[in-house]
């Protein structure tokens, strides 16, 4: 699964949460490439954004260079640099098809997820999510997305997992990039940190269930997930 060439020195900073590094980390973990996984507190993270290419987080360093930024190319870098499997030219297709299914699935839930945390973003004042108000704002979006959105994305997925033998989403022999963004975006919704998606929405869907469970399995994974350093 993994290339045989040197591993550099790398580190990736992100905030203490999976967020937008995790498909990042699972690459790194599933390349066997080693790295630093620092991770800021808020406070830190106010004194650390002006060496931010964007202002934004995750970044990568690589032998102490440049920050590198955004974490769709980094995704891809890890990917095609430090591993023969998880971003191979044969299957750049499904692997692409599979990454834009996930954005979609993303972009539709988004503003489920963002009006909790920037309400302002959405034409309501800072604090809404914390009125009576919003938060039966919050549970009346999530919930009618979990009953009317959801189940078309849930179908496509579970079709290019059942394409690709049942075993994962753009390849039948080994696990890619899109397995890292699926993985990651996937068992959040199962971790109970966002209210009222109830952490066993995915029961409804076999192929889902059975994929985030054969995922966690994978021996990097799994060893990982078991340390105290979890990802």
């Amino acid at each position: 699964m993994t290339s045989t060439s040197a591993k550099p020195s790398i580190k990736l900073t992100y905030f203490d949460i999976a967020g937008r590094a995790e498909p990042i980390r699972l690459a790194l973990v599933l390349s066997n490439t080693p790295f630093d996984d620092e991770r800021l507190s808020r406070e830190e993270w106010q004194s650390f954004k002006p060496k931010t290419p964007y202002g934004q987080l995750p970044v990568m360093t690589i032998d102490n260079g440049e920050p590198m930024a955004q974490s769709m190319a980094l995704l891809r870098y890890v990917g095609a640099t430090f591993s023969d499997t998880l971003y191979p030219r044969e299957h750049l297709y499904e692997i692409e098809e599979a990454m834009n299914i996930l954005d979609d699935f993303w972009t539709y839930w988004a503003p489920c997820m963002f009006i909790g945390m920037s309400p302002q973003s959405f034409g309501y004042p800072e604090g809404f999510a914390q009125t009576d108000e919003g938060k039966e704002k919050i549970k009346q979006m999530r919930t009618k997305w979990l009953e009317t959105v959801l189940p078309e994305h849930a179908n496509h997925m579970s079709r290019l997992i059942e394409k690709h033998g049942g075993v994962w989403m753009a390849s039948k022999e080994h696990p890619t990039v899109a397995d890292c963004m699926a993985y990651a975006t996937l068992d959040a919704f199962t971790r109970g940190y966002i209210d009222h998606v109830p952490t066993d929405c995915w029961d409804k869907y076999p192929a889902i269930k059975a994929y985030l469970e054969r995922f966690k399995e994978l021996p990097e994974v799994k060893e990982c997930l078991s340390s105290e350093s979890t990802i």
